[in-house]
């Protein structure tokens, strides 16, 4: 026996794409807390035709959230291949936290990494397996730390969400963001073989502290065995 489902009259497409459009905007704003009737008066259909398409508030908001989330995984995919693998990744990673910075919804969906499907395929897995992808490029590419992993910078994204939404008056939007992705950027701060450090005369050459003068002998280089064992790592490591 055929299992499929018949297909829905226009007029039933029509209503459900109406409800779906009202949700997206009423969860946007207000989250899980706002009624179906609430939504339904939205889409200016009746609250049993809401109910006849989704059995519960929680299936319609899965639902919503599983079609934001869907684009959101095609942009990703999009920038696989893009030419600077490193602005691909930032450029999306702050994308994704200023959508949510103003979609209620899909700043609870995202923190909470809930198992939500769309034709077949899990919304959740994919966001993670995409954004997972410009990680991987974006550090092969020398753009972000080796040592990170897409799990780490999924916490980090919830957090800048988080601080985002709650900020206080005295931050600008996307200050914390900005803050947050330089720690995922490799440290630039260290000196390579190539490049001279310009220092005081007469300082350490690690902590640029003053050295003590010395009557014989070469001049000091280090102010004492901490940093010459540090200036000795760094050679070893070069």
């Amino acid at each position: 026996m055929p299992t499929d489902r018949p297909p829905m009259r226009a007029d039933a497409r029509r209503n459900r794409e109406r409800i779906m459009d009202a949700a997206l905007e009423a969860f946007a704003a207000d989250g899980r807390i706002v009624p179906l009737d609430e939504i339904a008066r939205r889409a200016g259909v009746g609250a049993g035709t809401v109910y006849r398409n989704f059995a519960t508030k929680e299936a319609l908001f899965e639902a919503v959230v599983a079609v934001r989330i869907r684009a959101m995984v095609d942009e990703a995919r999009a920038l696989a291949a893009a030419n600077d693998p490193g602005a691909a990744f930032y450029d999306f990673v702050a994308r994704v936290v200023e959508e949510a910075m103003v979609n209620h919804a899909l700043c609870e969906a995202l923190m909470e990494q809930g198992a939500r499907v769309l034709e077949g395929e899990c919304m959740d897995a994919a966001f993670t397996d995409a954004l997972d992808v410009l990680l991987r490029r974006a550090a092969e590419a020398g753009a972000v730390r080796g040592d990170v992993n897409v799990h780490e910078v999924r916490t980090l994204v919830n957090g800048c969400m988080a601080m985002e939404r709650f900020r206080r008056a005295a931050v600008p939007p996307r200050r914390i963001t900005a803050l947050a992705l330089d720690a995922l950027r490799p440290d630039v701060t260290k000196p390579s073989n190539e490049t001279k450090v310009s220092r005081k005369v007469g300082a350490c050459e690690i902590c640029d502290r003053p050295l003590a003068s010395s009557r014989t002998g070469r001049p000091a280089r280090y102010c004492g065995p901490a940093c010459r064992q540090k200036a000795h790592r760094r050679r070893t490591r070069g």
